[in-house]
Order: structure tokens, then sequence, then C-alpha cells
């Protein structure tokens, strides 16, 4: 059953609302954890960097390393927009732990309700962060959803319809969010699900042309001469490394090709750039792993092209969690 939402705001709204708020300003990338590879082989990492978005030129400080090494986790922006990475697997156990970076230090703040790794997280536009899915420290997937708030981790949010991991969440407006792909433990990686905030439920969505694990997601401007924001989904698995990119236009009930990644990436994490583009950071492909690049695609119209950004990762990633952040909430000169 697929059921068609029109989930774009008028376009002066869009912009104001939308791009401004979510956006502008935001022109700092944080990357926390993951996977490494090294001289002894691939490991977990405690160790978070920052890029500036601005210019290859510009240099940031790192931020310290959280007290644990992490990968699969999720991350975004607390209350007071001060950075938060949440759960993933911490000292060889999936955990519920959540560090905040305050004072330029990661400190332990209020754990999330369950243990998860491999979920799927981001900011609402209310300032709430919403976290879903994954896998519990028991193995079992993992059907319910958590939110933080003001006030604390609410998991009173419904739970989905089925229990997943290694999907990705859209924040699409103020009201609905968008959960894509990932397996399922009755299969169907194709399959997506719309939440409304206002009725509190979760409906189906247009099914993907390719069912598809370990991808990325964000918005993204439909085409160069337009201002409607789609959805679109890179990259991740079907058995196979992908290279294929889908496109979901407002008002559509159909994903539609979008333009093809140089290469097949998966296990990456996709970041929504201030002009109305995306970013898709690091991953691994069927070359290489725990990759260090960072590639752009600046609208999703049949002729934009994906352009490897002269930034680059100081330490390849896979596994990771990457946010934009303020301007002001890191050091670049």
């Amino acid at each position: 059953m697929v059921i068609g939402i029109s989930y774009g705001l008028a376009q002066s709204d869009l912009i104001n609302c939308c791009l401004s708020h979510l956006f502008i300003g935001f022109s700092k990338l944080v990357i926390c954890g993951g996977v490494i590879a090294g001289s002894a082989g691939r490991s977990a990492t405690d160790t978070c960097e920052v890029i500036s978005l601005e210019s290859s030129a510009t240099t940031c400080k790192n931020l310290p390393n959280i007290s644990t090494e992490i990968f699969a986790p999720v991350g975004g922006l607390g209350f007071n927009e001060s950075p938060i990475v949440c759960g993933g697997a911490q000292k060889d156990n999936y955990s519920n732990r959540c560090f905040s970076l305050n004072n330029n230090e990661w400190v332990l703040v209020e754990s999330m309700s369950s243990a998860r790794g491999y979920a799927a997280g981001g900011n609402l536009e209310d300032g709430n962060y919403l976290v879903i899915g994954g896998i519990s420290d028991s193995g079992f997937f993992l059907e319910t959803a958590e939110m933080l708030t003001a006030q604390g981790w609410d998991s009173k949010v419904p739970p989905l319809p089925v229990t997943l991991i290694y999907h990705c969440m859209v924040t699409i407006n103020s009201t609905t969010v968008m959960i894509i792909g990932g397996q399922q433990s009755s299969g169907n990686p194709e399959w997506t699900f719309y939440f409304n905030f206002g009725n509190e439920r979760w409906t189906w969505g247009p099914e993907l042309k390719q069912g598809r694990t370990g991808h990325s997601c964000g918005r993204i401007i439909k085409d160069k001469d337009s201002q409607e924001m789609s959805i679109i989904v890179a990259g991740g698995e079907d058995g196979r490394p992908l290279s294929s990119v889908e496109i979901l236009d407002e008002g559509s009930e159909e994903w539609r090709t979008g333009p093809k990644l140089p290469l097949s990436i998966l296990w990456s994490q996709m970041v929504e750039h201030q002009n109305g583009g995306v970013i898709l950071i690091g991953g691994s492909s069927e070359f290489n792993s725990s990759m260090d690049t960072l590639f752009y695609l600046p609208h999703g119209g049949q002729d934009a092209v994906w352009t490897q950004m002269e930034q680059k990762l100081k330490i390849g990633r896979e596994f990771h969690t990457g946010f934009l952040v303020p301007d002001n909430i890191v050091d670049c000169s």
C-alpha cells in the first residue's frame, strides 16, 4: 500500500523556514567515530574532526576525542545547539550512552531509553532530536523510537510498523519525517514510511526502485532552476555495493533515477549543504574501505554531476556520524 503525501511548503515558506533554519550559518561539518583502517587492521575510533565547507584553505581545530571508541552511532545537535553523539557500539556493546560537547569537552549526558546501534537519527525543526530503530545490545532489531526534548528522552513516540536497521531518516518539514529502506526482520528493504507529528502515526510511503541498506539520504533542491526540495537516497547495498541514486519529488508517489555516484558507496553519511545541495562523507566502496573523500551534488536535476571536493577527512571512516554545526561552535581560520 502506498499513501501519497505532499511534503512540501509554499516556496516562500520553504526558503524562509527550511533553508534558513537548517542551513544558513551552518558551514562547519563535524565527523565523529566510525571504523578506520590502520596498520593493525580495521578498528573503531574515538576521534572527531571538523571540516569547513566554505573553503579547502580554511583550517579547523579538531574536537577532543570522545572517551570511548564508537561506531554506528547517531549524531546531531542537542539543545543550545550543542553537538551530541548517541548509541552505537561502545566498548564492544551497543550502548544507550550519549555524549555532548560542553566547553570543548565531550561529557556524558542523559542516556537514551534503549541501547541502539545502526539506528537512524536527525534533528527536527522544533529543536528536538529523533532516533528510530536499530539493533539492541541483545542483538534484536528494534521498531521503537524516542525523542530528545527539553525535558529529556521521550520514548512515547509510536513504534515503526516493522523492526529496522541500516536505514536512514529525512526531516521533511516541521511535521513530517521519512524512514527509507534498511534491513527488516521480514526483508523488504525497498519500503519507506512517513511519520506525522500532527496525527502521531506512521503511514506507508512510495517504495524504492531498488531495495537498499547502508545507504544515505537527505533533502536536495529539485533542479538548478527550482527551490522546491526533493528527497534523495544514494548508494548502500543490496547484496552488492550500489552507485545508484533515487529522488522523490514533492507530490510524487514514485521515485525517479537520480545522478549516479562516481563509484559504489555504502556506510557513508549525507549532509545538506546550505545552498541546497548534498555532500556524501566517507564510507566504503568496492575499491576502498574507510574512505576519506567528500562528494558534492549541487541539485537533483538530470544534468547534475557528483564532484569530489577538495576537502578530505583527516582520517578515512565508515560507520561514522557526520552533521553540520553552527559556525560559532568550532574554531576555524
